[in-house]
């Protein structure tokens, strides 16, 4: 173990000093905090995304080592064949492919500021890539892993990899309705998940984001929160960074291999995102050549499937594994439904082809709109910086010092020729391809509104203009609700109320379905025997803490009910992969027992008596143990452990957590893997616009994604407690928290 840690620290980075460096015109600054933000002081864009990609370097390297490789399907050449799996995946679904066209198109035009801006963060990557083959991170060490160059191509495989996870939640919601369709019939199937007019379903990738006017707020200016739900990592997501330079002075979350700000705030104007989860990935059913398996009919005729080689690296195997990706007119044939990051081959007699919006976009304008919104002064800047964004939508929000608030659709959606995206497409002729892709001006635009805030979770109550349809499926409403809730209810609102309201774990999901469940189940004469549990449920306070008792009975409730109802009739395999993300409406369920009320009566005794049996054998026969957060944790889990039982030492908790995916406060899990927290809030940003130095943030983990570096975990018991770190933004407030300051010299 010492000598672990003595490699491990030889590659912790300085934070004061100096050092002489190849890449940069002028000397840069960096004022490091005590809590590991990096505030890089720079004469020019080029400089500071130099210093940006050297800093990511020095601090994320093998989880940019990670992206590259889960992009390219390159994980199974480190780790084995236990990932196969995703490697055939990602190599079919083809984020590396796009990303390669898109860095030609770059090298093709080298005179560009998107071309020399990209160049000096991958630049900046290098260099620290170089200092690191000296004292490289323990992963590298360990796996005596060579550190290859960092490439244009692999800035573009992580941006493309952000979008396919805002994306690839639609296709596997087509595939169980083929499967539904194939097993019941199409009468039967609509009855368990509708299949003309969408479904409400737990997102895996929601986020939250209001903004309110001066008139609604104590200070008098706009007031602004923001909190985007992605999968809790370690290292964390984002990286929080400061960035100066004359073009720009910005201050939020950056991602590792990227080069800007994605989430933050400027001298004038903050913005966040949430996903507006439109529908982008559209499956293609097949007609294949019964006489000869390579081909397929498109417009009356059999044609060939363009075959590309791909083979796979796999540890320790003496050859490459060969495979194949077929590619159609509409894209790749896929084989793979991925689910909260699990794969599973898909079972069923037909071939589908995957088309989705981002095999047709340019990856470096939307990286050029984020740069572009990092330099904007005012809702129209910011509009006009939006409006080449090319990736899947995203709800902008954003607020200025002039008291202006707004909310902006940007991206790209599938303008349809037939159907609505919810179930499979045929693909046997090009009159059932898209149109194309939507125009910015055909996307919501909401700017002071005269109620005083915008708002946003996911759920798209305001439809987009000229009648675009976004998805036929969408996030449950329950976070917009509450949020809209908590917004009208008060005036003078201020900092601390949006802490409050970001930490809320009221659940509208359980105000609406319990008292349902409840009035069901007593009115079946044996639930008597239940009836200390029943009154523990009739008095809950809907709050889903980590304390509670009588919502860890429902959230298991819920669970079983749908269990109950829905494997008799079809099967575990489509019911338990998708419990963590269930398309599964139990009011839709309970119409299945229409006319048979006992029996309904009797599924809701029954699935309750399996959550007690549950909760006894998990967690104790005393029922007062079966607190949320007893079940309900975060484990930040290091990929080592995975596979070393002893390098779950590099781990960080568990944690008891609150929630689920409907609290403001999110705490999405998974019940496939003992109810592990799986998506929560991966950054928190709070602004008063009247004080940029009074922002307050905060990431679940730290800042280094080096093992036993002291930024490693510091922040996470922060985050935890619902506490946040300042936000400095002025050089006089950064001194007063400095931990060091380091200098980069040009040569």
């Amino acid at each position: 173990m010492e000598e672990i840690l003595e490699i491990a620290r030889k590659s912790f980075p300085a934070v004061e000093g100096s050092e002489i460096i190849d890449g940069i015109q002028n000397e840069v600054e960096i004022l490091w905090d005590k809590w590991g933000i990096p505030h890089v002081y720079g004469n020019s864009v080029e400089d500071v995304f130099f210093t940006q990609g050297y800093i990511h370097a020095s601090h994320r390297l093998f989880q940019m080592e990670l992206f590259r490789r889960l992009t390219t399907g390159e994980l199974s050449e480190v780790v084995g064949e236990a990932m196969i799996d995703s490697d055939k995946h990602y190599k079919i679904i083809g984020l590396h492919r796009i990303a390669e066209r898109c860095a030609k198109d770059l090298r093709d035009n080298p005179d560009t500021k998107a071309y020399q801006w990209i160049d000096s963060y991958v630049k900046g990557v290098n260099a620290g890539i170089e200092k690191a083959r000296k004292n490289p991170p323990i992963e590298f060490a360990i796996l005596n892993l060579k550190i290859r160059d960092w490439r244009i191509e692999d800035t573009l495989k992580v941006l493309s990899l952000i979008e396919w996870g805002l994306s690839s939640w639609n296709y596997p919601l087509e595939l169980l309705r083929e499967s539904l369709i194939l097993k019941l019939g199409v009468e039967m199937a609509d009855k368990i998940v509708p299949l003309y007019s969408g479904v409400n379903f737990k997102n895996s990738s929601g986020s939250n984001g209001w903004v309110i006017s001066p008139k609604k707020s104590k200070s008098g200016s706009v007031l602004f929160s923001n909190d985007p739900h992605l999968p809790l990592t370690l290292p964390a997501v984002w990286m929080l960074f400061h960035l100066n330079c004359p073009e720009f002075n910005i201050i939020g979350s950056s991602f590792s291999g990227l080069p800007m700000v994605v989430l933050g705030h400027n001298e004038k104007i903050a913005w966040g995102c949430t996903n507006v989860h439109a529908d982008t990935t559209d499956l293609f059913r097949l007609e294949l050549n019964p006489d000869n398996k390579n081909q397929y009919k498109y417009n009356g005729q059999w044609v060939d499937f363009e075959l590309i080689d791909d083979p796979i690296n796999v540890s320790e195997a003496e050859n490459p594994l060969p495979y194949k990706i077929l590619m159609t007119k509409f894209g790749p044939v896929v084989e793979y439904s991925e689910i909260n990051g699990k794969f599973y081959p898909i079972d069923l007699p037909n071939k589908y082809a995957l088309r989705w919006s981002s095999y047709d976009a340019n990856l470096e304008d939307s990286l050029m709109t984020f740069i572009k919104v990092n330099m904007a002064s005012n809702w129209s800047e910011f509009r006009e910086a939006l409006k080449k964004l090319t990736i899947n939508p995203q709800n902008f929000v954003y607020g200025d010092i002039n008291g202006n608030i707004g909310h902006q659709h940007a991206g790209k959606i599938p303008v349809r020729n037939y159907g609505d995206g919810a179930t499979v497409t045929p693909g046997t002729d090009e009159k059932y391809n898209w149109k194309g892709l939507s125009e910015f001006e055909q996307l919501l635009s909401i700017y002071n509104p005269e109620h005083g805030f915008v708002y946003t979770a996911n759920f798209n109550e305001d439809k987009a203009p000229n009648g675009l349809l976004l998805a036929q499926d969408t996030s449950e409403p329950y976070r917009q609700m509450r949020i809209k809730k908590l917004l009208q209810s008060k005036n003078d609102i201020t900092m601390q109320d949006f802490i409050d309201f970001q930490l809320d774990h009221f659940t509208e999901e359980g105000l609406e379905l319990l008292p349902i469940m409840l009035k069901h189940l007593k009115a079946n004469p044996l639930s008597n025997k239940f009836s200390e549990i029943i009154s523990l449920l009739e008095n809950w306070d809907y709050y889903l803490t980590k304390t509670t008792v009588a919502g860890t009975i429902y959230k298991i409730w819920w669970q079983e009910t749908i269990k109950t109802i829905l494997i008799p009739i079809i099967g575990e395999d489509n019911v338990l992969p998708y419990l963590a993300s269930s398309p599964f409406e139990l009011r839709r369920l309970f119409k299945l027992s229409e006319g048979k009320i006992e029996e309904l009566q009797e599924h809701l005794l029954t699935s309750l008596q399996n959550t007690i049996s549950f909760l006894t054998e998990q967690l104790s026969p005393d029922h007062t143990k079966w607190k949320w957060g007893n079940l309900h944790k975060l484990t930040l889990v290091h990929p080592f452990s995975l596979a070393r039982e002893e390098a779950k030492a590099l781990n960080i908790g568990p944690f008891k957590f609150g929630g689920d995916s409907n609290t403001l406060n999110n705490g999405q899990y998974d019940p496939l893997s003992n109810f592990d927290v799986i998506v929560g809030p991966s950054y928190r940003q709070i602004h008063d616009l009247s004080d940029w130095n009074k922002s307050i943030c905060n990431i679940p983990g730290g800042q280094s994604g080096l093992p036993f570096h002291k930024h490693y975990n510091d922040l996470i018991k922060l985050y935890v407690k619902g506490k946040y770190i300042p936000m400095l933004f002025t050089k006089d407030k950064i001194a007063e928290n400095l931990e060091g300051i380091y200098k980069l010299l040009p040569k």
